[in-house]
């Protein structure tokens, strides 16, 4: 008999449970899989898809605290012709779409408010994309948008930098880089060295992050004196940027590169620590 009152009870509260769950205007999730298959219809546009999943998109915000819940942040397959991905990507609040239009080489930003998508951000790509991440390259607690090549012969990939501003609610671009860097955050500047090749210059950068922007302050190269196949000489190629233009780098001096130069050797191994 208590088995049975028990087992009575368990059914009742189950019933109620449910009975809670639709008058909350409970819904099925749609899938991520589900996703995915919408963004390969060419007839959708990418703000109906976004629609379609914006009452999944709050019910995940509220629930998970993973960094993105639709989407796939690698792109493998060549015939694909847009990607996206969505998620609280910068910061802990703020939702984002992030749509790469492989087409048409343009990455686009979309913020949701109040239940409603808005476009801030568009930007020309400068690189094949095959990866995007999301890192704290300025030390802020908000994260960067990081779109990256796969690597080539040499390990080598680049990558390219797009700004949340919180102020403007707006994505810009903010500037590139190439493989091996380390983040002063600290100093809100990022170190790069790019390892080239018998056709490749080798190089260092130092980069500082101004009025959002990551704004190269000075360079040194190894540069091959073209054309590469015919002679194999080497220069020495020392830059300086006096503005806020991640474009302002101007040639200091130049002069033929030896391996018996003390004093390039010692700029080239002190770059970053100025000694």
């Amino acid at each position: 008999m208590t088995r049975h009152i028990i087992t009575i009870i368990l059914l009742l509260t189950l019933y109620a449970c449910n009975n809670i769950n639709r008058q909350k205007g409970d819904f099925e999730r749609i899938s991520n899989e589900y996703s995915l298959k919408e963004l390969s219809n060419n007839k959708q546009t990418t703000e109906q898809i976004l629609d379609k999943i914006t009452p999944s998109v709050l019910a995940f915000a509220k629930a998970d605290t993973s960094d993105f819940y639709y989407g796939d942040n690698i792109i493998e397959d060549d015939s694909i012709f847009r990607k996206l991905l969505v998620g609280k990507t910068v910061n802990k609040t703020t939702i984002l779409a992030t749509e790469i239009n492989i087409k048409d080489t343009v990455i686009n930003f979309y913020m949701l408010d109040n239940k409603t998508w808005k476009l801030i951000g568009s930007e020309k790509t400068n690189i094949p994309i095959y990866k995007l991440e999301f890192e704290d390259l300025d030390g802020d607690n908000y994260k960067e948008i990081i779109t990256s090549t796969s690597r080539n012969m040499n390990g080598n990939t680049w990558h390219e930098i797009y700004y949340f501003s919180d102020k403007a609610k707006t994505i810009k671009y903010a500037g590139s880089f190439s493989t091996d860097y380390i983040v002063k955050k600290d100093k809100k500047q990022i170190e790069e060295t790019y390892e080239g090749s018998w056709y490749m210059d080798n190089s260092k950068t130092l980069y500082e992050w101004r009025q959002e922007k990551l704004v190269p302050l000075k360079q040194i190269i190894i540069a091959h004196e073209q054309p590469v196949s015919q002679n194999g000489k080497l220069s020495f190629e020392y830059y300086e940027n006096s503005t806020n233009d991640i474009n302002g780098l101007k040639l200091k001096y130049k002069e033929p590169f030896s391996d018996d130069n003390k004093k390039q050797q010692q700029l080239w191994d002190n770059f970053f620590t100025g000694q």
